[in-house]
């Protein structure tokens, strides 16, 4: 427990220095986010954007800038909390666990930009083809569709991160641990946890202090409408693919019942 401690606290302050920066940072200050990620953009699109100080990457001819609030900060620190607070515990060796933590912010930056450009991508030409089909502005309003696109890419991709990450530190750093359980039972908690307290929790907490609720309770069961689809849908491919698993045990064991009779 207390090598875990050790981790944490650093991971915690990271995330404290971060959050405290970012909330007085324009784009010039996130430079090291919004330039790699207006380049994965511009890869993923097609769309080239010119660099405006202080402003951010502007297309004139879409409209769209990749500002400080486009810059995926949020959910890098969401990723970077889960791997660090899911993962650590299961690494029995002080020296892997600091090389964990390390990785963790490593990936989650890489891993920020590559859905964060994918967001955006989405977010460019999204609102393009539902206003050709004269969906804006009746069935769903330009915020809601920015809160949408958000909430789905960003929270299903935890659960694939979640999944991927858990493998890499099973493989790499927690081979010979003996806390490793074989088997997670709950694939779903984490990721889930992580991102309510996150974009739910503490924007709470700080809005409870104001007393400033405007556009809260909105926002927040739209996220949360959001989140129980995804989960759902997450949740109901994990039966499938054991179910599938079973039935092709079930037919091997068949056909090598069949073979043993012939």
């Amino acid at each position: 427990m207390k090598k875990n401690l050790l981790i944490y606290l650093p991971a915690l302050i990271i995330v404290l220095a971060v959050k405290v920066f970012y909330q007085t940072a324009d784009s010039d200050a996130l430079a090291w986010i919004l330039t790699p990620t207006s380049y994965w953009v511009r890869i993923l699109s097609g769309i080239s954007f010119e660099n405006v100080p202080h402003v951010g990457y502007v297309n004139h001819d879409y409209r769209f800038i990749i500002a400080a609030s486009c810059s995926g900060v949020r959910f890098l620190l969401i990723t970077f909390v889960m791997m660090v607070c899911s993962f650590t515990y299961r690494i029995s060796s002080m020296r892997q666990k600091t090389l964990w933590l390390f990785c963790s912010a490593v990936l989650s930056y890489i891993l920020t930009i590559f859905v964060n450009g994918i967001r955006i991508t989405v977010s460019i030409y999204l609102p393009i083809i539902l206003t050709a089909h004269n969906l804006m502005g009746k069935q769903i309003t330009a915020e809601q569709l920015h809160t949408i696109i958000g909430t789905s890419i960003y929270f299903s991709s935890l659960f694939i991160i979640y999944y991927f990450t858990g493998k890499l530190c099973s493989r790499f750093f927690a081979q010979s641990s003996p806390l490793l359980p074989s088997k997670n039972r709950h694939p779903f908690i984490a990721p889930v946890f992580w991102y309510f307290v996150m974009v739910l929790g503490l924007p709470f907490l700080v809005r409870l202090y104001r007393g400033d609720w405007e556009g809260f309770s909105q926002y927040a069961l739209l996220v949360t409408g959001i989140c129980a689809l995804v989960t759902a849908a997450f949740f109901l491919l994990c039966r499938l693919r054991s179910l599938t698993f079973s039935l092709y045990a079930c037919i091997l064991k068949t056909v090598k019942c069949a073979r043993h009779l012939c």
